[in-house]
């Protein structure tokens, strides 16, 4: 077994758990034990998929198979959240508020281009394509080997990202009444993003992100086996720190955990 498969098995394994042993209706564990259970199965089917695929075929799918596979522990949280707690809504605005003075910038009146808004909504919307990226580069670097290096990584940032989420139940900062978000003139991309947030999130923030912190993590190890392509992905992940801030996908407090997060993991892993 990989590392990555067993981060994976681990995780969603903890959460179909935790579901029955806390105060969930019943169809919100039977979701978060069936997620876990494809999951389970996704990964015992690819670790057995040498007696009927070649072995290097085998050996590709079981690469690939943690990014096809990554999002299931965040469906898995979506299921703990029942509501927002206002408390910590308020305390993650108030950092943003004194984050922003500090700056000297008030979200409210900051000018922002519509070229530089499409910019940022797209680096948003580049999160998703961005893990599968980070693999091609792997390959095309002659780093394959490094695949689960980087999987380690990567999912331990991201799931820890997860983690937390259930113990801090807060919405979005734009779609808080008060909140003083940054005036983004509308685009299509915009509007692309809120839709794939509508359609498949769950309706509520990953705290720490769990965007900024998959995109730093993979950053981070690009940048550590090939530096010029790093330099290019780390660059993507910071633009799509910015991007969460500037469209009120999340708080400051989040973007910042997260990226703590990437290089707590990061500086540990490459210790063992």
């Amino acid at each position: 077994m990989r590392a990555a498969e067993w981060i994976q098995l681990a995780f969603v394994s903890i959460f179909a758990l935790a579901a029955w042993l806390r105060p969930l209706e019943r169809p919100r564990r039977v979701r978060v034990t069936a997620l876990a259970l494809v999951a389970i199965a996704g990964i015992a089917a690819a670790r057995f998929s040498s007696h009927w695929i070649s072995p290097l075929a085998s050996s590709v799918v079981r690469d690939w198979l943690p990014a096809a596979l990554l999002l299931v522990p965040y469906w898995q949280v979506g299921q703990f959240f029942t509501g927002p707690n206002p408390a910590t809504e308020e305390r993650l605005a108030n950092f943003d508020r004194a984050f922003f003075r500090w700056l000297g910038v008030q979200p409210a009146h900051a000018r922002i281009s519509t070229g530089l808004a499409a910019y940022f909504q797209l680096a948003y919307l580049m999160v998703y394509p961005l893990i599968p990226l980070s693999l091609v580069a792997l390959y095309k670097t002659g780093m394959r080997s490094k695949v689960d290096f980087y999987w380690l990584v990567v999912l331990l940032t991201t799931y820890l990202c997860y983690a937390l989420t259930p113990f801090i139940r807060a919405l979005p900062p734009r779609v808080l009444p008060g909140y003083d978000t940054f005036r983004m003139p509308p685009t299509w991309v915009g509007s692309l993003n809120r839709g794939i947030l509508d359609g498949a999130g769950i309706q509520a923030i990953t705290c720490p992100s769990g965007h900024v912190a998959s995109s730093m993590a993979g950053a981070l190890v690009l940048l550590r086996l090939e530096p010029w392509v790093g330099a290019i992905f780390l660059w993507a992940a910071l633009s799509i720190a910015v991007a969460t801030v500037l469209g009120g996908y999340h708080y400051v407090a989040d973007v910042l955990l997260a990226i703590a997060i990437a290089v707590v993991v990061f500086a540990a892993t490459i210790c063992i």
